[in-house]
């Protein structure tokens, strides 16, 4: 029982006790009044009427009789009776006790008892008899009756208002309560809200600012851990100087993508930057002069490769720029590496005598199967070609793979009128790949979608891109969804599915109203459904990221993103957005037995996702030893080859 409701239930028994209590003692009042007012009016009347008496003959019993009557016809008496000085009834008059306006249980409760009162008549000095008059207690029950309707319907009424006047004034008097209970369950959930309007009573007042200062210092201090683990994170996978990532996590990034079963399949583009003559730069102006002529190099390249959200930017070595773009072409390689180019030629120190043989970048692109260590070899030896060459140049490669599918030949018109063609007639085939828990229990089936091009099935590593580059995001996303609704309104289990959307898809207005609009409608299929994001979004998105996945969980789904811990801040979105999972970058699965950076950073992210009830997942779990320091990291689940391959769904 809530405080509020125990209150008014104390405070709601007392006030009947008293009214009930001034109710009856009122009733008890009225009675004894009403008992004297009987026997004073039986006594007044038997002295007057024995006066009357008095006055007439002795033997004039017809007179007597006219004065008795006279006197009983009225109505107020219930008996009158005369008795002469030797004992002769002279006359007598009666009334039977009944009442047809009171309840005879009433009558029973008060029990009025009218006296019966005597007076002495005398002729002169002389006894004449006794005159016996007792009064009608009729009147008096009625009366006594309708006071008690009149005052069971007064005091009940403002037993009533009392009552309701006192539970609305509890709920105003309390209502800080509430919004306590409310925000100590904010504080559980890592969402340190602070009371702005304080009681103003005093002493909830107290106990509300000492709620907002532990609120406050609570949230400093989980502020505090997602700063120190972010900086943590960054020191393990971010170059010092630069902010890109440095050898070892550029490796582990990309051998991450091509050691994966389905992405690996497409290979991708590796584009390599080495700047020469950096000692003697050094030498002349200073070695601050080269770090920043080396920060400007990174941004560079990272502000030109931003069209492709997918691309991996590291620094390998003191004057070494990797770029890896997945399911990369040699059309597109070629416009990334000439579009790096022209952005770093402009620099001054390359514009300059001594610099301007200085700049040599290569790229290789494979359309197929490959190793992140060939894709590497054969770059550095592209690059040392070039340097042996006069003045800086750049150069694009094919590693040709007979292996790979031919639509990846296929020109921009012939892109966009088969992926049309296939959104219009909906011919979309989904797969499934099922999440487990630690203890390799079910916990959901991510969707994925595959086209049929050229009679083989292409999985979303090849298409994807060009997706986005036509800008056929919107309704890629809504024949997927549609497809996956479908079938999830035939299947009666309690499976739940998750199902990615596109960064830009969810930005749309227009798709997120009738995302809303779908989810809404299905409110049974909407309970199993998971909407996934990549962690790209929740930059893409900045402040309008906790509004949007606020506005999807109202209608019953849940929200994950994955590929955690690739962008920079994000941590924030474990503080900031209502999230039910979060799912680990392969890059950081990987080979995490060995990796001592990466496994304090699963650790820290464990321990924060617990404390705001997110289930942590892992991808890309592909060996034993690393499922098992997963679980001994504090993940609570992942998905991967070796835990089960994708299926047909």
């Amino acid at each position: 029982m809530t405080l509020l409701r125990e209150l008014a239930l104390y405070l709601t028994v007392l006030l009947f006790l008293l009214f009930s209590g001034s109710f009856v003692m009122n009733i008890i009042d009225a009675r004894s009044y009403f008992q004297d007012q009987l026997e004073s009016h039986a006594q007044d009347t038997a002295t007057s009427l024995g006066v009357a008496i008095a006055t007439t003959e002795p033997d004039n019993t017809a007179a007597i009789d006219s004065l008795v009557d006279a006197v009983f016809d009225r109505g107020y008496y219930r008996l009158i009776r005369f008795i002469d000085q030797n004992g002769n009834l002279i006359v007598s008059s009666q009334h039977e006790l009944q009442l047809e306006d009171v309840p005879q249980w009433f009558v029973n409760l008060v029990d009025l008892n009218a006296p019966l009162v005597a007076s002495e008549v005398n002729r002169g000095w002389l006894p004449a008899g006794v005159i016996y008059i007792a009064s009608h207690p009729g009147y008096a029950y009625r009366s006594l009756w309708n006071k008690t309707l009149y005052g069971v319907f007064l005091f009940g009424s403002g037993l009533l208002l009392a009552i309701l006047g006192l539970n609305i004034l509890l709920r105003i008097v309390l209502r800080p309560l509430k919004k306590l209970e409310q925000q100590a369950d904010a504080i559980c959930h890592r969402s340190f809200v602070q009371q702005e309007v304080l009681p103003k009573t005093r002493d909830l007042r107290l106990v509300v600012e000492a709620m907002n200062r532990m609120a406050g210092k609570l949230e400093e201090q989980f502020a505090e851990k997602m700063v120190l683990t972010e900086e943590l994170r960054k020191r393990s996978v971010k170059d010092a100087l630069t902010g890109i990532l440095n050898r070892q996590a550029f490796d582990d990034r990309i051998a991450n993508v091509l050691q994966d079963e389905e992405r690996g399949e497409f290979g991708g583009g590796l584009l390599m930057v080495q700047v020469s003559g950096l000692d003697g730069f050094n030498k002349k102006n200073g070695r601050n002069a080269a770090d920043l002529l080396l920060v400007d190099i990174a941004r560079r390249i990272s502000k030109t490769v931003e069209p492709w959200p997918e691309a991996t930017v590291g620094r390998r070595s003191g004057t070494v720029f990797c770029v890896f773009v997945p399911a990369c072409d040699l059309a597109q390689s070629r416009r990334i590496t000439k579009a790096c180019f022209r952005a770093m030629a402009s620099l001054p120190f390359f514009l300059s005598e001594e610099g301007h043989d200085r700049l040599h970048i290569a790229m290789v692109t494979r359309l197929g199967r490959s190793s992140a260590d060939e894709m590497i070899k054969q770059a550095d030896q592209l690059l040392r070609s070039l340097q042996h060459q006069s003045g800086s140049s750049w150069e694009v490669k094919q590693i040709d793979d007979s292996s790979y599918q031919s639509y990846n030949h296929w020109s921009e018109g012939n892109w966009q009128e088969s992926l049309q063609q296939v959104l219009k007639g909906q011919q979309v085939e989904l797969f499934y790949q099922t999440a487990y828990d630690i203890n390799q229990q079910p916990v959901f089936r991510e969707v994925f979608a595959r086209l049929r091009l050229l009679g083989e099935l292409a999985s979303a590593e090849a298409f994807l891109p060009i997706v986005e580059r036509f800008d056929l995001h919107v309704d890629f996303d809504k024949v997927v969804f549609e497809t996956l609704m479908l079938h999830m309104q035939k299947d009666d289990s309690n499976t739940r599915y998750c199902v990615n959307l596109s960064p830009r898809s969810l930005l749309d207005e227009a798709f997120f109203r009738w995302l809303l609009d779908t989810l809404k409608a299905l409110p049974d299929v909407t309970a199993r459904l998971i909407l996934e994001v990549p962690e790209r979004t929740v930059v893409m998105a900045g402040s309008e990221m906790p509004v949007l996945v606020k506005r999807l969980v109202q209608t019953g789904c849940r929200f994950s993103i994955d590929h955690f811990g690739i962008v920079s801040r994000s941590m924030t979105s474990l503080h900031e957005l209502e999230l039910d999972y979060i799912k680990i970058d392969g890059s950081f699965v990987r080979g995490i037995s060995n990796n001592q950076g990466n496994q304090f950073y699963i650790r820290t992210l464990a321990m924060l996702a617990k404390s705001r009830d997110i289930t942590l997942l892992a991808q890309g779990v592909e060996q034993k030893e690393d499922w098992q320091k997963l679980h001994e990291l504090g993940v609570q689940g992942g998905q991967g080859y070796y835990l089960g391959r994708p299926r047909r769904l």
